[in-house]
């Protein structure tokens, strides 16, 4: 049941990445950025250089949004892990089919 229950935290992880608009942001504003996938540090560098405080919370935001699928990535792994040692040492999986 683990192993079913960390395919539900990647998705979750997977919402926040999708959630994660920074790129867009930055490029609906005239900023030219190259990856669509931005490292905090490079948002965090921007942010400085930025006046509008409205942006400046959007941009806030998709750093938080950043952390958490961060977070929910590594949780689905280690529950992942888990679900798989727990399925060997306890099948239940297999007597669902």
């Amino acid at each position: 049941m683990l192993i079913i229950a960390s395919v539900f935290v990647f998705i979750i992880a997977v919402i926040f990445r999708l959630l994660d608009n920074s790129a867009g942001l930055l490029i609906s504003n005239g900023i030219s950025v190259s990856p669509f996938y931005l490292a905090p540090e490079v948002v965090k560098d921007e942010m400085e250089k930025i006046k509008d405080e409205r942006l400046k919370r959007k941009l806030r935001r998709t750093l938080l949004f950043q952390k958490l699928h961060k977070i929910f990535t590594v949780a689905a792994i280690i529950t992942l892990i888990v679900g798989i040692a727990f399925e060997i040492y306890e099948p239940q999986l297999i007597y669902l089919f």
